[in-house]
């Protein structure tokens, strides 16, 4: 079974970059703060790798948010992106 959500990792990815440069940092100090390598934080904000709940837990630290509220962020980016596809869709438009 197949549960790759491209659209979820794209928001997850989004949600990490703008949060972390509202905190002033490069990926090279969150690398640190999170205790992970700089390139997985790369991956992580090109949607090339996802994060297990013991990185999301360490990277919401390390830009100083609680996880809740970076899920929620990329709850509400995701559904604002499902949505705005879906309208897009209804009048014939490509995404």
């Amino acid at each position: 079974m197949d549960r790759s959500n491209d659209k979820l990792v794209a928001a997850f990815a989004a949600v990490l970059r703008d949060r972390r440069e509202r905190a002033g940092l490069t990926q090279e100090d969150l690398a640190e703060r999170a205790d992970v390598s700089a390139r997985f934080i790369s991956f992580l904000e090109n949607g090339r790798r996802q994060p297990t709940l013991s990185a999301l837990a360490a990277l919401s630290t390390g830009i100083g948010a609680n996880m809740v509220d970076v899920i929620g962020d990329v709850e509400a980016r995701y559904r604002e992106t499902s949505a705005s596809n879906s309208v897009n869709k209804s009048a014939g438009r490509k995404p």
